[in-house]
């Protein structure tokens, strides 16, 4: 007997294409029947789902930090826009392992966001999360800045010693259940490594048949030569590639982003590369202010930018990078509850309360806070749009899973941590008609799932996991606004992860029925 039976319902299989109406089973934590609706007493529980859309979990291949899923809530933003499985670990920074040199760092962390860091490998990490239960499936990358900033001395030198010690760190992390390696190349440690470096660590990476995952080296004016960089770390090192939340940002260098699909497509063609892109359905991007200042900025530590910013020297410089990129101030805004006055406003808008110009206030920003965080309105709809619908690009959140009460001293969230699946959706599928369903869906399940080597998850057959979302397209919303972020998206009437209920009539129940998820290699 089957413990649920799903009826009524548009079936969407997470293959792509129409609908079909069949009845789906679920026995323990799988599902073991789809096909014509069986007798009446088929199963223990039936579920009618007549005018509700049936489809697999969505996968948000592209989340960031794990450090909340010690708090009860953790997943609630995702859940509700649908999400049953989540990889962590992204653009350079993963949960773990902690090297020596970042102990104090991530104590620090854990006091202002609110856990008791308590682990060193990464399966201390895992046990630690199971141990209090987890609302969502969750996997991980290994961060190369997490590896650099917990091995090296001198962030601007590496020794050998120190690369053997990365690649040992890197090299148990794989056995323990990483999936493969993130970088984050604008920020620091990670943007002072060489791309050699890098490809003596995909080759770690290789021997697991993990994949490598990268927040590229520029998405500005030197978009295409940062490409080519994550590309020639693939073929160097024979791993597969994500380019990570695929953009092309400020104005000058709008219209780019057809061109690197074609690039990208050449590149693949001619080398043999596999590798593809993600992206969030998003203009803005959401990052520290001081990314925008000059990298060496960052080579003492973050604690010293402060201190190099009362200088006249390095203010200039800093001035001056800001004004030969066109950085438009005018269209950053500070989201961070950390200097009063300033959450909510433009830079230009601090600047005209602080009598400054746009870039001398930017100077005193990250003076004042080097964490102060932003959001930047920078990339423009044609290019997104390109990059969306591009056959091989899948659709992430590029967000942490972000507890409701969680401190406003750490800044308001990008909308994308509540709404990205919903908003794509309501883009591409529900407002803009650009996508089907059943298409938007396989960028969210199957194209996932196969990319990262997920048995068994990201389809509705028989054998399969049993994550499941049974969505209201009637009552469909996605709630989440740059003024006001923190709201729940709506439509998601029911969620099974791993066969049990996370979702029971549109409320999240109570049960943690998520699991870390390794490889299967």
């Amino acid at each position: 007997m089957l413990d649920t039976l799903i009826t009524g319902a548009e079936v969407y299989d997470g293959n792509g294409g129409e609908p079909r109406r069949m009845a789906v089973g679920i026995k323990d934590d799988r599902i073991a029947y789809v096909g014509e609706r069986p007798g009446a007493d088929a199963a223990k529980e039936t579920v009618d789902a007549g005018g509700l859309w049936l489809s697999p979990g969505f996968i948000d291949s592209h989340a960031s930090t794990g450090l909340s899923y010690t708090r009860k809530g953790a997943a609630d933003n995702k859940l509700y826009q649908g999400v049953s499985f989540e990889l962590i670990g992204n653009c350079g920074t993963s949960t773990a392992p902690v090297g020596d040199h970042l102990v104090e760092v991530m104590h620090k962390q854990g006091e202002k966001i609110g856990f008791n860091f308590d682990w060193r490998s990464l399966n201390n990490y895992f046990t630690r999360v199971e141990d209090f239960g987890l609302p969502i499936n969750l996997a991980t990358l290994v961060g190369h800045s997490t590896l650099r900033h917990g091995s090296l001395e001198d962030w601007e030198a590496l020794s050998d010693d120190e690369l053997e010690q990365m690649k040992t760190s890197l090299d148990e992390a794989m056995s323990e259940g990483s999936f493969g390696l993130s970088s984050g190349l604008v920020y620091p440690p990670g943007c002072f490594a060489e791309t050699s470096e890098l490809i003596e660590l995909g080759k770690v990476v290789a021997k697991h048949g993990g994949f490598y995952a990268s927040h590229i080296r520029d998405e500005r004016t030197h978009l295409k030569e940062a490409v080519d960089e994550a590309l020639e770390i693939g073929r160097g090192s024979g791993i597969p590639v994500l380019i990570s939340h695929l953009k092309a940002a400020d104005k000058i260098n709008w219209g780019k982003i057809p061109g690197m699909i074609r690039h990208i497509e050449a590149y693949r063609e001619e080398h043999g590369v596999k590798a593809i892109v993600d992206v969030y359905p998003y203009t803005a991007v959401s990052t520290k202010m001081r990314t925008f200042l000059p990298k060496d900025i960052t080579a003492d530590g973050i604690a010293a930018i402060s201190q190099k910013l009362e200088t006249e020297a390095w203010r200039q410089k800093s001035i001056q990078w800001m004004l030969d990129r066109q950085t438009g101030l005018d269209e950053m805004m500070v989201i961070s509850e950390d200097i009063p006055g300033t959450c909510g406003k433009t830079v230009t808008e601090i600047a005209a309360m602080w009598q400054m110009t746009p870039q001398e206030a930017a100077c005193e920003l990250v003076r004042r806070f080097p964490e102060l965080w932003m959001v930047y309105h920078c990339i423009s709809d044609d290019d997104m749009d390109t990059a969306v619908m591009w056959e091989d690009a899948i659709i992430c959140s590029d967000s942490w899973s972000y507890p409701i009460n969680a401190a406003t001293d750490i800044g308001n969230p990008h909308p994308r941590t509540y709404g990205a699946f919903s908003r794509f959706l309501d883009r591409y599928v529900f407002t803009g008609g650009m996508l089907s369903y059943g298409d938007a869906v396989k960028k969210i399940t199957s194209q996932p799932a196969d990319f990262m080597g997920l048995k068994h998850r990201g389809r509705i057959e028989e054998g399969y996991w049993a994550d499941i979302l049974l969505m209201d397209p009637d009552r469909f919303a996605d709630n989440a606004t740059y003024q006001n972020p923190r709201r729940f998206s709506e439509g998601v009437a029911h969620l099974w992860i791993n066969g049990r209920r996370a979702i029971r009539d549109g409320v999240i129940t109570d049960d943690t029925c998520g699991k870390v998820i390794r490889p299967e290699r």
